[in-house]
């Protein structure tokens, strides 16, 4: 998954255009292109044409394993590190996105990176550092947006108060969130379909080792 969103993330507006027009309207190959195009428009449509030929299949692909936001957000993530922010956060205004909380949580992405690192609070040693580790080496675990702790429920504790936390989202993508004993979260992740199994193998092997 890292390898998609960093080269539709490197096609800069042109790729998100991409994504937004296959996610609403539904549309692949030359037809997507020809509609992201006439979002895009100008010179910047002709050379977004050019780059977005043979990217279709990947974003189809990403919106399939992660759903709609999940992407863009890590889009801005990779593209946070690269870009000025001023000129992404003038961007994500412009977007053709009838929905303003996406924009107001993309602008979080840019600002203050939201959604961009598994860990959101410093784990130094001990049980949780330990879990994080097995989280950390599932095949596409992606980092999970802390909008969508509050939907997470608790599995099991570990022995030093951690708490395992799981949540499925409305398209069927598995999350797994850590939160310390004062219920803050510490950790997010998600994984696409195809790596569920491992992601369930990994939390199967933090309740052996470490759960209370």
């Amino acid at each position: 998954m890292d390898e998609i969103v960093k080269k539709v993330a490197a096609l800069g507006l042109p790729g998100v255009i991409l994504v937004i027009t296959i996610a609403v309207t539904g549309l692949t190959g030359p037809a997507a292109i020809a509609a992201a195009l006439a979002l895009l428009g100008g010179p910047a449509g002709i050379a977004g044409g050019i780059a977005l030929l043979g990217v279709t299949g990947l974003v189809a692909e990403g919106l399939t394993n992660v759903g709609f936001e999940d992407f863009l957000t890590a889009i801005y993530c990779w593209r946070r590190q690269r870009d000025p922010h001023p000129n992404l956060l003038k961007e994500i205004d412009d977007l053709p996105l009838f929905d303003g909380d996406i924009k107001e949580r993309l602008k979080a992405t840019v600002i203050d990176g939201c959604g961009c690192s598994t860990a959101v609070s410093s784990v130094s040693e001990g049980v949780a550092l330990e879990a994080i580790a097995i989280l950390n080496a599932v095949s596409g675990i992606t980092p999970a947006h802390h909008r969508d702790f509050p939907s997470s429920r608790s599995l099991f504790a570990l022995t030093d108060g951690t708490q395992v936390r799981t949540w499925k989202n409305l398209l069927g993508i598995d999350h797994v969130f850590l939160a310390d004993a004062e219920g803050k979260m510490i950790y997010g992740g998600f994984v696409g379909w195809n790596d569920a199994e491992g992601l369930n193998l990994a939390i199967a092997q933090i309740q052996q080792q470490f759960a209370v």
